[in-house]
């Protein structure tokens, strides 16, 4: 069984740094559940998608 959390105990987690926690803020949703993998994956993405 995959452990899921919502998003404010990934804002406390001090497993991402400071920059990640910025773009938590705005990904994930306020009452959603997400795996680690989930939000690595959603991360991951985001940092290489290009600025226009």
């Amino acid at each position: 069984m995959v452990s899921k959390f919502i998003k404010e105990q990934f804002l406390q987690s001090k497993q991402f740094e400071q920059e990640e926690h910025y773009l938590l803020t705005v990904l994930l949703e306020d009452e959603k559940t997400y795996s680690v993998k989930e939000v690595k994956e959603l991360l991951k993405k985001e940092k290489r998608r290009k600025v226009k």
